[in-house]
C-alpha cells in the first residue's frame, strides 16, 4: 500500500549535543527517539534523522527533520511526540481516513480532479504516498508532526497529515504552510 526506504529505528538513551573540534563547526545531535541526526546541507539549523519505521504507514521508512534540533526544549518535546506517534499504526491510520477523505472531496469541488474509486473511506489511502516527517513548533511552544505526502488527488499541493503532539490527526490539507485551521 505504501512506498518507503531506509533503515530500522534507533533507540538512543539520552541527548547529546556537542560542537565538533573540526573545520566546519558542525555540531552532533542525538535523538532519545531517532538516534543521530545530520545536519543539513543547506540549513545549519535543520537536522535529518535516517528514515525509520513508522508503524502508522506499516512500517514503510520515513526521514524525521527538526527544524530547531539545536535547542534541547524543542529537541525534549519534539521526542516526546515523535515517542507517541510511533505508537500509533493501522488502526489508528484507518481511523483517520474520514478527515483525509474529507480533504479529498474538498478538492473534487473544483473540478480538475477525476473522481477516484473511494467505496469507503479507508480505500483514501490507496492514492497516498508519505514521503517525509517534519517536526514544527509553533510561537506556544506546541508540537505539530507534519506528514509530507503525494497524493493522486492533488499533484500540485499534495497532502499534509499533521499531528498535534504526536497524538491525534487534526488536519489534512494541502501543503499550504499552515499548522492549524
Amino acid at each position: 500500500m505504501f512506498r518507503g526506504q531506509g533503515r530500522a529505528l534507533n533507540s538512543a538513551t539520552h541527548y547529546t549535543v556537542t560542537v565538533s573540534a573540526s573545520f566546519t563547526d558542525a555540531m552532533s545531535i542525538e535523538s532519545k527517539i531517532v538516534g543521530h541526526l545530520k545536519e543539513d546541507d543547506f540549513d545549519p539549523n535543520f537536522y535529518t534523522s535516517e528514515p525509520i519505521a513508522i508503524p502508522y504507514f506499516d512500517n514503510i521508512k520515513l526521514q524525521i527533520g527538526f527544524i530547531e534540533a539545536k535547542h534541547v526544549p524543542y529537541m525534549e518535546l519534539a521526542d516526546k511526540a515523535l515517542k507517541i506517534f510511533l505508537t500509533m499504526d493501522a488502526k489508528n491510520r484507518k481511523a483517520d481516513s474520514e478527515l483525509v477523505q474529507h480533504y479529498y472531496e474538498e478538492t473534487l469541488k473544483y473540478g480538475y480532479t477525476a473522481p477516484l474509486n473511494v467505496k469507503i473511506s479507508q480505500d483514501i489511502w490507496t492514492y497516498v504516498t508519505p514521503k517525509e516527517i517534519i517536526v514544527h513548533w509553533d510561537q506556544h511552544g506546541d508540537i505539530y508532526l507534519c506528514v509530507s505526502c503525494d497524493c493522486v488527488w492533488e499533484v500540485e499541493h499534495g497532502l499534509q497529515l499533521v499531528f498535534k503532539d504526536g497524538r491525534i490527526l487534526t488536519r489534512a490539507s494541502g501543503h499550504d504552510g499552515h499548522l492549524t485551521d
